[in-house]
């Protein structure tokens, strides 16, 4: 089953397979299958412009984690 997550270092979404760690764009471990709010990034894939945010939480969702820094 595919399911779409988002890479938390270089902020990329995509759809991979439930068991995939590893992002394609970047390779770093660190997929992430929701926001911290808990919604699913199902969304997301289909989503175009700069500025990305959660619908539910209103987090801005391009780009890197703050954790990762700019």
């Amino acid at each position: 089953m595919m399911v779409t997550k988002r890479c938390s270092v270089c902020g990329r979404f995509r759809a991979y397979e439930e068991g995939d760690e590893f992002c394609i764009g970047c390779g770093h471990e660190g997929l992430d299958t929701e926001c911290a709010c808990g919604r699913p990034f199902d969304y997301a894939l289909a989503e175009a412009g700069d500025v990305l945010h959660c619908p539910r939480c209103g987090r801005t969702l391009r780009g890197r984690d703050s954790e990762f820094g700019h």
